[in-house]
């Protein structure tokens, strides 16, 4: 086993305009169950290939238990890797699957140890009874599985790797091959960092979960913590179906303001659509109208339904068993508020830079938007602007590099898309 420090590492293809990965440090503990978490262009998969020594950091040092690994090769790191798609010598039989490993390394273990071992193995992910069987004529669950055995059968292997391991897997048992995975984690308390899109499988898996975006670590925690109490409004959007809903202060009655009393004078307002209870309105309130219904399932003999909101301008989701009707006015209680910052950060012309980024999201889209001055530049929250029934979520780094994010509200659950805009003079936005 092993505890992983990266301290500070980036990492630039060659040719590229832009790092991939921004400056990184990360401490991941011995015999952890750890979760990398991200959409596609996060950076998830070139920081796992930097652990595993395929590339090396533009800057910064790999250390397994202290010892630098920065320019060592995989081979030499005593790590296995599980993929997406289980990798098997298909004329072999799945117990010879199993011993490959141990052949082929040097390994000084005789036939007695090295059937042991396997034994062993199969005995923990419980696919002792196809042993003999070819590794053709197995299940994809059960390769995958066979896939697991080889990353665990080595007793050197220090850190193992799983890179989106169930997106092959039918989703009907994603969850038995998940409380498998947990399972043997625990019980042979081996290192496990598991990379995935799929925030279902990383916030069940892991002890803690780094969020990635944009080639940056925005939140590690535990999963609750990152779920409940999110550093960032990425964090708290990217999480959940929908995500956390984000109300900028001026929206609550002024009474409810003086309420809000968080670390660093929050400008938005955030809150999942579980943690907030709808009931007749009242002064203390912050007040809404229902104008969608969607109904769950029921909890306790009573019918849950998710229904979206019109607060002000803005489109919030809550999840209640309350009945409402469309039209209705309804007080919205709100049992778990997070508080944060303004994230849009821009100059004099900043203003100018944000119509321009609206209306060409607007026109990328192909949806004909009545855009005036004052539309477009609707506020919802720090960073998020409204056109039409799209919500945009905008960040202003230092460097005026500016990142979109596109949600249609009317729509769920929600599927958000990135688009990157790099703001030196002009704006340019990729195509959908």
């Amino acid at each position: 086993m092993a505890r992983i420090r990266l301290h500070e590492i980036s990492f630039t293809y060659e040719g590229a305009r832009e790092p991939t990965l921004l400056p990184i440090s990360l401490d991941i503990n011995d015999g952890e169950a750890f979760s990398l978490l991200g959409a596609s262009g996060a950076g998830k998969t070139t920081l796992l290939n930097l652990l595993s020594g395929i590339l090396r950091p533009t800057e910064g040092r790999v250390f397994f238990d202290d010892v630098d690994v920065t320019e060592l090769p995989g081979r030499d790191r005593h790590l296995a890797q599980v993929f997406q798609f289980p990798v098997l010598y298909q004329s072999m039989s799945v117990a010879q699957n199993l011993a490959f490993p141990l052949t082929t390394r040097g390994a000084s273990l005789s036939r007695a140890d090295i059937h042991e071992r396997v034994s062993t193995i199969a005995r923990e992910l419980e696919i002792e009874s196809i042993l003999k069987r070819s590794a053709n004529a197995i299940s994809l669950f059960e390769k995958q599985l066979v896939a697991i055995g080889r990353a665990l059968v080595r007793p050197d292997v220090s850190l193992v790797l799983l890179d989106e391991p169930l997106t092959a897997v039918e989703p009907s048992i994603k969850w038995r091959l998940r409380q498998t995975l947990k399972r043997v984690q625990e019980e042979l308390g081996v290192t496990m960092i598991y990379v995935t899109h799929d925030q279902t499988e990383a916030l069940t898996f892991a002890e803690r979960v780094s969020v990635l975006a944009d080639g940056q670590i925005l939140q590690t925690g535990t999963p609750q913590a990152v779920y409940q109490n999110p550093a960032h409004q990425f964090v708290g959007h990217f999480l959940g179906s929908p995500g956390m809903n984000f109300l900028h202060l001026d929206v609550f009655p002024r009474s409810l303001q003086r309420t809000f009393a968080m670390d660093g004078d929050p400008d938005v307002i955030g809150f999942r659509p579980e943690s907030a209870q709808l009931t007749a309105p009242g002064a203390q309130l912050l007040v809404g109208m229902v104008d969608s219904q969607r109904i769950l399932g029921t909890a306790q003999g009573r019918v849950v339904s998710m229904y979206g909101l019109r607060c002000g301008n803005a489109q919030v989701f809550v999840r209640s068993p309350a009945s409402f009707a469309c039209g209705d006015e309804v007080g919205i209680a709100l049992n778990h508020p997070v508080g944060f910052r303004e994230t849009l950060r821009v100059g004099g012309d900043g203003l100018l830079v944000v119509l321009l980024l609206v209306v060409r999201v607007a026109l990328v889209l192909g949806r004909e938007h009545q855009l005036d001055r004052a539309r477009v530049a609707e506020r919802l929250g720090g960073g998020i602007l409204r056109v039409g029934d799209d919500v945009i979520l905008l960040r202003v780094d230092d460097d005026v590099r500016a990142r979109a994010q596109i949600v249609a509200l009317h729509h769920l659950p929600l599927e958000p898309r990135f688009h990157q805009v790099v703001h030196l003079g002009q704006l340019v936005l990729p195509p959908l």
